[in-house]
Order: C-alpha cells, then structure tokens, then sequence
C-alpha cells in the first residue's frame, strides 16, 4: 500500500487501505512472516525480480520502520501515520516477531548472498538472545516492555508452547 511504502495489516477485499486507525493497522512480525513465505515462493519460482521485490518490501521495509531506534527490538504494532497505535501493547517487544525477522533475513542471505541480510540477522539475534533469554533457567521470556525488560515472566501460553 501507499505506493509500496507500507505493509498493512487490514486491506479492504479488493485490497484498498480502510479508513481510519484498522486501516493504519501496521505488524511488523506478520509483514516480515510473510516475506519470508514469499521469498520461498520466489526461490521456487527462480524468480531474482520477485525475489528483490520482496526483500526491499516485505523485509528491510517492515523492519525499517519497526525497528525501535532509541531501545532496540521489534515494536508489536504501528500506526502507518506515525500515530499512536490504539492497542495498548504496541510498543512492546514480542518473542515471535524477532524469530520472524531471523528466519527471514537469513534466509534472504542464504539465497542471495547479500551481506546486508547477514548483519541484519545478526543484529535481531544479538538483540532476541540478549534480552529474551532466561540465563537462570533457559527458555525465552515472551514479552518485554518497550525497553527490553521481562514484562511476563510467563514463558509458554497458547502462542508460545
């Protein structure tokens, strides 16, 4: 949407943006989980155009913008306008997102050898692995608040077995 400059969760059915904030709606971790299923559909294809397609939009794109800047990690929800989102979990840092991100880039490295991919795989990593990571009792936190502290201490639930 927006001349291919953002990935939104809800489109309308014949894929025009909604109005208002269901229609600003941006997931960081569900663009980036759909890049990776469609650079696998363009590495079956042997499609290199469809591949860099995807790569630019569907994921340096969505992690561009959902990178936090000032704290690291992925953000859970954006607002396409730059507002605020209205779910109230939007700053916080997921663990699924980031495994998203990791699969994605490298992936993406693995098929084109670009090292830019590399060191964004290992920047998510180095990030997820710092601050998910329970070095009492192993496993990984699943939610942080938006400065990377264990916001449950949960570790399995009906998302996260």
């Amino acid at each position: 949407q927006r001349d291919g400059q953002a990935v939104l969760e809800n489109v309308s059915e014949d894929g025009q943006e909604l109005s208002g904030c269901l229609g600003r709606h941006q997931n960081p971790g569900h663009a980036l989980e759909a890049g990776w299923f469609l650079l696998r559909h363009a590495i079956r294809k042997g499609d290199p155009e469809l591949r860099a397609h995807v790569i630019d939009k569907f994921l340096l794109l969505p992690f561009r913008s959902g990178w936090d800047p000032e704290h690291g990690g992925l953000f859970y929800f954006q607002d396409a306008d730059g507002l605020c989102p209205t779910q109230l979990e939007w700053a916080m840092k997921l663990w699924w997102p980031h495994s998203e991100a990791m699969i994605a880039f490298l992936m993406g490295y693995s098929d084109s050898g670009d090292p830019a991919l590399l060191h964004l795989f290992y920047q998510v990593a180095e990030y997820t692995f710092r601050q998910f990571r329970d070095p009492e009792y192993g496993e990984w936190f699943g939610y942080l608040n938006r400065e990377g502290k264990v916001a449950l201490t949960i570790k399995g639930g009906p998302f996260k077995g």
